[in-house]
């Protein structure tokens, strides 16, 4: 009786041994303790996509909806914060390998990101839409208008557009072009001839320059939100995150936030 008491002991020594070494573990601190140790909060973000997120070359500076939400949510946690460049094909390696802390760039909520990053609750919903030239839309209304071999798609590399190309088109000649940014212009100029975006982004672009437009706005391919990214497996920062995302929604903040950087665009109208 006596060594099988020892030998249970031992047992249970060893369990809470391997519990609390487990970087799963309640031990494990949370973003929520080292954030305010560090003093402040990396937040990676891709810079080429407006009205979330854009490098500004004049000023040298990041702006937009998600640079704004950036630093109110490290105001309210007391905290400074840093911009880590990255890009859509980087986006949760960044993540894994601890080079930011959250990622905030108008992201796209999707199972494949959920598996392997947290992802906040949505703050705004989008929809993938065509923007074209404005003297091709007679020419242009459906995806099998652009599915042909003789249409040059330009396609931003490693976000969700070039997914839902992936999986949609067939027989355009799809161009590969590194800056999102670059690629409204391009369509305007001639040297491609459509991009499929979300609809806020394409209503933007269609906003600034009189040579382009949205086909169908209201009546997008999919229908998507955005949130943030983060840790996948640190529960505690992610419930206070929703948490913040929340209130944000409740007092009006990101009411505040749409008007100035969407406008009437906001959840995709």
């Amino acid at each position: 009786m006596m060594k099988y008491k020892k030998q249970t002991f031992l047992v249970l020594v060893l369990f809470l041994s391997t519990l609390f070494s487990s970087p799963l573990s309640y031990a494990q601190q949370s973003l929520l303790e080292s954030l305010v140790e560090q003093g402040e909060i990396r937040v990676g973000t891709t810079g080429d996509y407006k009205p979330f997120s854009y490098w500004n070359i004049e000023t040298e500076s990041y702006e937009g909806l998600d640079i704004d939400a950036a630093q109110m949510l490290a105001r309210e946690l007391g905290i400074n914060v840093r911009f880590v460049a990255t890009s859509w094909q980087t986006l949760a390696d960044g993540i894994l390998e601890n080079r930011y802390d959250i990622a905030m760039s108008g992201i796209t909520r999707t199972l494949a990101r959920q598996k392997i990053v947290g992802m906040s609750d949505p703050y705004i919903d989008v929809g993938k839409v065509l923007l074209i030239r404005d003297e091709d839309r007679d020419r242009f209304k459906s995806l099998d208008d652009i599915n042909q071999a003789d249409i040059r798609l330009g396609v931003n590399p490693g976000g969700t557009n070039e997914l839902f190309v992936q999986e949609n088109i067939t027989r355009a000649n799809v161009v590969m072009i590194e800056s999102n940014l670059e690629i409204p212009e391009r369509i305007a100029n001639g040297d491609v001839d459509a991009m499929i975006t979300d609809n806020i982004e394409a209503t933007l672009y269609a906003n600034m320059l009189p040579e382009l437009h949205i086909v169908n706005p209201d009546q997008p391919f999919t229908r998507n939100n955005v949130g943030y990214m983060t840790h996948r497996d640190d529960q505690a920062f992610l419930n206070w995150l929703n948490l913040w995302l929340d209130q944000m929604q409740r007092d009006g903040s990101y009411d505040n936030l749409k008007l100035q950087w969407i406008g009437q665009t906001a959840e995709g109208e």
